[in-house]
C-alpha cells in the first residue's frame, strides 16, 4: 500500500477527472487505464489498488464513473485537425503564388497574409490535440478559435468571388467541403466556449478584427482599386524621315521611325503590334463645286471625311510588319524605337502616303502571360481548326500568339476556369489583329464566350492618323 495520498476529483463536463497527489495537481485522467498511467509516472506502484480508500479518495463519483466518450472526442479531434490542415494547405497554395510573384506590393502583401493565415491554422491544428485533450496549454482554445475563424472568413471570400462567374473549377469541391466544415467547426468551438481563459479578451478580439479588416481592405485595394487608379498610358507614334532616291532605279527610299513609349506608372505585356504604310489611289474631278449630300451620308456612315473633288479608289499596302515582339515586357519609362526604310516606286499612282501603327497592351498589374506567348503559331504548319471551328467556313491563313493568362490576384485564378489570351492576324490585304481572352470549350477550342478585356486591362493604342502627300516625298528626293 502506498503512503502517498491520491485524490481523484469529480468528472468535468467532458468526463475528464483531475488528480491531486499529496495536495499537488498531478494531471487528469480519462479512464482507469489513464489514471494508472498517470500514477505510474508519479512514482506509485504499477499494481496500486484503486479501491483502497486509505490511499485514494474519490470525489463526486466512484472509481467506475468515467463518462468520457473517447470515440466521439477523438473523432472531433480528427475532423477539426484535418479541416485546419486542409485549409492551411489551400491558403498556402493560393497565397504563395502572389507572395512570390505578384507585381504590386499590395498583391504580395495579400499573398503573405494568406500564407501567414495558413501558418496560424497549422499551429491551431496542433492546439486541437491539447484543447480536446487535457488542456495543459493556456492559449490552446484561442488558437483553435482563430484557426476556425480564418477558415470561415477565407472560405466565405472564396465562395463570394466564385459566385460572380459560377464556373466549374477543380478547387470548387474543396471550397464547398471546407465551407461546410468551417460552419460545423464554428458550432463546435462555440459550444466549447473556446474563448474562455483568454487573458485579455478585448485586445484579442480587437486584434482578430483588425487583421480581418486589413486583409479584406488589402484584397479590395490590390484587386479592385489599384488597377483602376494607377496611370496607364503609352505613346504610339510614326514619323517619316528625309526621303532619298535610288541613283540607278526608279525608287524613292522613305525612312520611317516607329516609337512605343510607356509614360504611365504601370508596366505591360505587348499583346500584339502591327504597322502599315499605305498608299492611297484616287480620282480627281475638277468640275465639282458643291458638296454631294448623298456622298456625305455614305462617308458619315463609314466615318470618313468627304472631299468634293477627290474620290479615293483604293488603298495599297506598301509595307507592313511587327513593331514589338508579342509577349514583350515594357515597364514604366521604357522607350522602344524601330526604324524601317520603305521603297516606293517613283511612278506609283498615289496621291497620299498614310502611316498607321496599332499596339495592344495587357496591364501588368492585372494579368500576366507565360513566355510561350512569344512563340508564333502558323496556321499553315498545323491544323487550322486547332483554335477555331472551321466546319462552316474555311479558315484563312493566320499568325497567332496564344498562352494562358493569369490574373494578378491568385484568388481570382482559383475561382475561375483557365483563361487564354489569343491574338491572331489573318493574312491578306485587310488583315487586322484580333485579340481575345476566353476559356476553352469542350472541344479544346477558343470559346465564343469571350472574357471582358477590361478585367485584365487589355487596351489598344493607335498612332495618330497622318496623311502625307506623295508629291512632297518625291520633291526633296529629286532635289
Amino acid at each position: 500500500m502506498s503512503t502517498r495520498r491520491v485524490v481523484v476529483q469529480a468528472p468535468d463536463e467532458r468526463g475528464l477527472r483531475a488528480v491531486d497527489i499529496d495536495g499537488v495537481p498531478a494531471g487528469a485522467a480519462w479512464s482507469r487505464r489513464d489514471l494508472r498511467r498517470l500514477l505510474r509516472r508519479a512514482g506509485l506502484p504499477r499494481d496500486v489498488d484503486l479501491e483502497d480508500r486509505a490511499s485514494i479518495t474519490w470525489r463526486g463519483a466512484d472509481s467506475a464513473t468515467w463518462p468520457d466518450r473517447a470515440a466521439r472526442r477523438r473523432g472531433t479531434i480528427a475532423l477539426l485537425a484535418a479541416g485546419l490542415v486542409a485549409s492551411m494547405l489551400l491558403l498556402a497554395r493560393v497565397g504563395t503564388v502572389d507572395a512570390l510573384g505578384a507585381l504590386t506590393f499590395s498583391g504580395r502583401l495579400t499573398g503573405v497574409l494568406l500564407v501567414l493565415s495558413g501558418a496560424v491554422q497549422g499551429v491551431a491544428a496542433v492546439a486541437v490535440l491539447d484543447y480536446w485533450g487535457k488542456r495543459t496549454l493556456t492559449y490552446a482554445g484561442p488558437l483553435v478559435l482563430v484557426g476556425v475563424l480564418i477558415a470561415v472568413g477565407t472560405e466565405a471570400l472564396l465562395l463570394i468571388v466564385w459566385f460572380q462567374e459560377r464556373e466549374w473549377t477543380p478547387y470548387l469541391p474543396v471550397f464547398l467541403a471546407l465551407s461546410l466544415w468551417s460552419l460545423w467547426a464554428g458550432w463546435v468551438v462555440w459550444r466549447e466556449r473556446a474563448w474562455k481563459g483568454i487573458p485579455h479578451p478585448k485586445s484579442f478580439t480587437a486584434g482578430v478584427v483588425a487583421t480581418a479588416l486589413l486583409a479584406s481592405a488589402n484584397f479590395a485595394y490590390s484587386a479592385l482599386y489599384q488597377p483602376q487608379a494607377a496611370l496607364f498610358h503609352f505613346v504610339v507614334e510614326v514619323k517619316f524621315g528625309t526621303p532619298r532616291t535610288d541613283p540607278k532605279r526608279p525608287l524613292v527610299y522613305l525612312p520611317v521611325k516607329f516609337r512605343v513609349a510607356n509614360d504611365g506608372a504601370v508596366p505591360a505585356h505587348i499583346v500584339n503590334s502591327i504597322y502599315w504604310i499605305k498608299g492611297r489611289e484616287s480620282v480627281f474631278d475638277a468640275g465639282k463645286t458643291e458638296l454631294d449630300t448623298a456622298q456625305q451620308r455614305v462617308d458619315a456612315e463609314s466615318r470618313t471625311n468627304t472631299e468634293p473633288r477627290v474620290r479615293p479608289t483604293a488603298y495599297r499596302t506598301i509595307d507592313t510588319g511587327t513593331v514589338v515582339q508579342p509577349g514583350a515586357w515594357i515597364g514604366p519609362g521604357a522607350d522602344f524605337n524601330m526604324e524601317r526604310v520603305v521603297a516606293i516606286p517613283t511612278d506609283a499612282p498615289f496621291d497620299l502616303v498614310i502611316p498607321r501603327m496599332a499596339v495592344t497592351f495587357l496591364r501588368g498589374d492585372r494579368g500576366k502571360i507565360g513566355y510561350e506567348y512569344g512563340i508564333p503559331i502558323y496556321s499553315w504548319k498545323q491544323e487550322r481548326d486547332r483554335f477555331f471551328d472551321c466546319s462552316a467556313t474555311p479558315c484563312t491563313d493566320y499568325v497567332m500568339y496564344h498562352a494562358r493568362v493569369r490574373h494578378n490576384n491568385n484568388i481570382i485564378n482559383v475561382t475561375r476556369r483557365p483563361r487564354y489570351l489569343s491574338s491572331y492576324l489573318p493574312l491578306g490585304p485587310a488583315g487586322l489583329p484580333v485579340s481575345q481572352i476566353s476559356p476553352l470549350d469542350a472541344q479544346g477550342r477558343l470559346s465564343a464566350d469571350t472574357e471582358s478585356s477590361g478585367r485584365y486591362g487589355v487596351d489598344e493604342y493607335w498612332s495618330p492618323r497622318t496623311e502625307i502627300p506623295f508629291a512632297t516625298l518625291l520633291e526633296p528626293a529629286r532635289s
